[in-house]
């Protein structure tokens, strides 16, 4: 007798509960961090591109320019070219070469890595729990006695 197909069996239950785990994934400290700094330095450079165009207001009337509308499209094309080099083209690429450097210093250790985001991770890690066996928990450890220099509490 069938009782139940696909998603309604023990597999499919457990299929839609590893899918929920991935999908509940957080971002790494790494990617908070750059998604931060892409923030700031998307607000720097606006501020400074409009502070180019309005410290050359003046400029817009100049007589090389048939009028100050085509005066401040062109300074804001100036702006524009501004803000587009002000953007590190080079980050990615920084980030991926210090981030495979860290695994290399890890493999030194005898460290194994599967994943490029538990590098990121554990540069930001301050404590490091583990069993007996020295296997890493899934974040449900918890510390029931502390010893420090000899003393317990």
């Amino acid at each position: 007798m069938v009782l139940a197909i696909g998603a309604g069996t023990e597999m499919g239950k457990i299929g839609d509960s590893v899918k929920k785990a991935k999908s509940e994934e957080k971002d790494s400290p790494l990617k908070i961090k750059i998604d931060e700094f892409g923030v700031t330095l998307a607000k720097v450079i606006n501020i400074c591109c409009l502070l180019m165009w309005v410290t050359n207001f003046n400029n817009f009337w100049d007589p090389a320019y048939s009028s100050p509308w085509i005066g401040a499209l062109a300074y804001f094309k100036i702006a524009v070219a501004l803000a587009v080099a002000a953007i590190p083209e080079g980050l990615p690429a920084v980030i991926t070469t210090c981030l495979a450097l860290g695994t290399r210093n890890m493999a030194r250790h005898k460290a194994m890595i599967r994943k490029l985001k538990s590098v990121e991770t554990l540069g930001c890690t301050t404590v490091i729990c583990s069993d007996k066996t020295g296997t890493l928990t899934q974040n449900k450890m918890v510390v029931k006695n502390f010893t420090l220099f000899g003393r317990t509490d």
